[in-house]
């Protein structure tokens, strides 16, 4: 399944699926990450923004944010929270690998909640962090989680919460095949509609489980530098055992050039 098609049915029910994840936590740790820079974007780019609640909370820390995302579903959604919100963020349809917006650089990109995990091809999330890098001013920015193979392999995706009283039941299964170092995950839903009727799908969501090295690599060869990597919400080094990374790493002022 491709990255557009992954969430299409999904997309309408999202943020219903997300409701309990502590997004303000998230943008505190941001936050952190911004100040361990000392750097206060203006303008930021949130790249595989989903329905956009990463991007709103941008803008209520009082950046200028644009929203991307491969899956038109997502976008949909997102534009319609903004409208209905009356907020000023931009959101467009666009693949990550082959980005190229009609805005002025950004100084700022974040792409949270494991998206490039969904990148399963080496060479495009390279070329992801190649088309980001001409997105943004020198010196700016870009801060990203990965899941780890550690999270891949262990099964982290399996979960449920099947006999509770949401309105969205879901019970997810993984699969890992190492050689490939794919993760399938196996995503049954049923949603159960205010009108009392019922809506059962499924989804499957395929991850990469990237390694710190080879990403570091990436972004190098995209023209970043000051790369650190932390175990997630923290500022200490990854471990063996951490199931999820933050990246940080700046754009060099005097960036290569790409590749022809």
């Amino acid at each position: 399944m491709s990255e557009q098609s992954a969430f299409r049915q999904l997309a309408p029910l999202y943020d219903t699926l997300m409701h309990e994840v502590p997004y303000e936590e998230w943008a505190r740790y941001l936050e952190r990450l911004l100040q361990e820079r000392q750097a206060q974007p203006k303008r930021a780019l949130d790249l595989a923004c989903g329905t956009g609640n990463v991007a709103e909370h941008l803008h209520a820390m009082g950046m200028e944010v644009v929203g991307v995302d491969v899956s038109p579903a997502m976008i949909e959604e997102a534009r319609r929270k903004a409208a209905e919100r009356q907020l000023p963020i931009r959101y467009y349809v666009q693949d990550a690998a082959a980005l190229e917006l009609p805005e002025v650089p950004f100084d700022l990109c974040v792409s949270l909640f494991d998206s490039l995990n969904y990148i399963t091809e080496p060479e495009r999330l390279a070329k992801a962090f190649q088309r980001v890098a001409a997105h943004l001013v020198g010196g700016g920015l870009f801060i990203f989680d990965l899941n780890t193979e550690y999270a891949l392999a262990n099964r982290f995706f399996d979960q449920n919460n099947l006999g509770s009283d949401e309105p969205l039941l879901y019970d997810w299964r993984s699969t890992y095949f190492p050689e490939k170092r794919l993760c399938r995950v196996d995503m049954h839903f049923t949603w159960r509609a205010p009108d009392g009727s019922q809506r059962v799908f499924d989804e499957v969501h395929w991850q990469y489980a990237y390694r710190e090295q080879e990403v570091r690599a990436f972004l190098t060869q995209a023209g970043f530098d000051q790369i650190a990597v932390y175990h997630a919400y923290t500022l200490r080094p990854p471990a063996p055992y951490s199931d999820r990374l933050f990246y940080v790493a700046r754009l060099s002022p005097t960036p290569k050039p790409s590749p022809e």
